[in-house]
């Protein structure tokens, strides 16, 4: 977790351009204007704008891309997920019948 502050320091971009991509909903801390939180996700996804920006992406497709690479980070999530709860929640007899109809699917 770091703050706007060492996050700029650290990222080498000026505070005014951390807000403004908050403000455009590009970027969302916890917390509130004055003691935004920044997690390493958050890092992450400031050197992909940075990236982007720098491929060009102009500021109206920059929201579609990022919406994109949320729902693909979401899809790729749910598997995971469902992996998880099977394998906490249901029976020995389901679990291993997932695990063969799966190991077939690969």
């Amino acid at each position: 977790m770091t703050d706007i502050q060492a996050l700029s320091r650290s990222l080498g971009l000026a505070e005014a351009e951390i807000h403004r991509w908050v403000a455009l909903r590009w970027l969302r801390p916890e917390g509130t204007p004055g003691g935004w939180v920044f997690q390493e996700v958050d890092v992450a996804r400031i050197r992909l704008i940075v990236e982007l920006r720098a491929l060009d992406l102009d500021e109206e497709a920059m929201p579609v891309v990022l919406s994109l690479l949320d729902q693909l980070h979401a899809t790729r999530r749910q598997p995971r997920l469902l992996r998880q709860a099977v394998e906490e929640t249901a029976p020995d007899a389901v679990r291993d019948r997932l695990r063969a109809l799966l190991a077939t699917e690969g």
